[in-house]
């Protein structure tokens, strides 16, 4: 019956990712009908050239890009919350994602520093973005060896997260001051998340990270996660290297995290939301099912997200462009707090 019902809610959340990224192709300051849409998509024209750069060049990047950043924060997190056996672990929370942010500003700051200019290359900045969240992510673990309760933890990922975000925003005030150091003030936006800038090559080079990573993950690593989930003795009991399962949980939620951070900034709840939605529709904790509807469940909220933050989409005739950030907090920041409250009677 379990299997069943996975099935159907990875077909229905599959569906309504295709309606959602065929509406993300209509949806912005441009409006193009769905006629139009149905067009590009049959015989690769709408009949306008200026329609088919914004769908081509832009949009379908954009949508492809949340379905891949999606997925995987929302794998991140539930990596997270296998590792520290708590459901208000995540990437954002923890300060993790801020800390892979840190990383390529820092990567950006200094080739402007030594006379380079703004770098392309995409290497570097995905594995400065790795050296931020793996730095990161050992401050908050080494934090948690001491602190034994989650809301403490949690405070302190918090506070590691707005000091690192401070850090980046001096050195991004600071460019300002050195020649072509205003083209880092762009990054305030992506600072909030957004899929908006993203290139056909970063596509394809995080495609190629991602895409195998989450499967893998997905496969292999569903079983030593329940196994886990019952308690380190357990695990123990039957087979499970513990030492050897941390690690790939720690470098597993890092890879997912940076890459996506290298190049959307942070996302914000996605990776505390998704796993805990996708447990309540599996109405189980088995990872076999809870992974696959959590990836689903994360594309899904990132199109969804992205949508609404495009000119014109929420406030019409409007200019103005928002990060992600502020749909996903919107969303995510109360579901946070009703898991707060709702581990704080259990007394954890």
């Amino acid at each position: 019956m379990g299997a069943k019902r996975v099935v159907f809610l990875c077909v229905l959340l599959s569906s309504l990712i295709v309606i959602s990224s065929i509406y993300s192709l209509a949806a912005g300051s441009v409006k193009i009908t769905s006629e139009e849409v149905k067009n590009y998509i049959l015989k690769g024209t709408t009949g306008n050239e200026i329609k088919d750069k914004i769908i081509g060049k832009l949009r379908i990047l954009r949508t492809i890009g949340a379905i891949i950043a999606g997925m995987s924060i929302a794998l991140a997190g539930i990596l997270m919350q296998g590792y520290f056996r708590n459901p208000l672990a995540d990437p954002y929370l923890t300060g993790v994602a801020s800390g892979a942010s840190l990383g390529v500003v820092l990567y950006i700051f200094t080739s402007i520093l030594f006379g380079f200019g703004i770098p392309h290359n995409i290497w570097g900045m995905i594995i400065s973005a790795y050296v931020g969240s793996l730095i990161t992510m050992f401050i908050v673990i080494n934090i948690a060896r001491v602190v034994k309760q989650i809301s403490t933890l949690l405070i302190c990922g918090i506070m590691i997260g707005s000091i690192v975000y401070g850090f980046a925003t001096i050195i991004i005030y600071m460019a300002d001051y050195l020649e072509e150091g205003s083209k880092l003030s762009e990054y305030f936006m992506w600072g909030m998340g957004s899929v908006a800038g993203l290139t056909t090559e970063q596509i394809v080079v995080i495609s190629i990270i991602l895409i195998p990573i989450s499967i893998l993950t997905m496969i292999f690593l569903s079983k030593k996660l329940d196994a886990n989930l019952l308690g380190e003795k357990y695990a123990i009991s039957v087979g499970v290297d513990i030492k050897r399962l941390r690690m790939e949980l720690i470098l597993l939620s890092c890879i997912l995290t940076a890459t996506v951070v290298a190049f959307t900034g942070p996302i914000a709840f996605v990776g505390i939301m998704c796993p805990i939605l996708a447990r309540m529709l599996c109405g189980t904790s088995k990872h076999i099912y809870v992974m696959p509807v959590t990836a689903l469940l994360g594309s899904l909220f990132l199109i969804i997200a992205d949508i609404l933050v495009r000119p014109g989409v929420v406030v019409p005739e409007s200019s103005n462009v928002l990060g992600l950030s502020c749909p996903l907090s919107i969303i995510g920041a109360p579901i946070a707090i009703f898991i707060y409250l709702k581990i704080r009677k259990m007394g954890i």
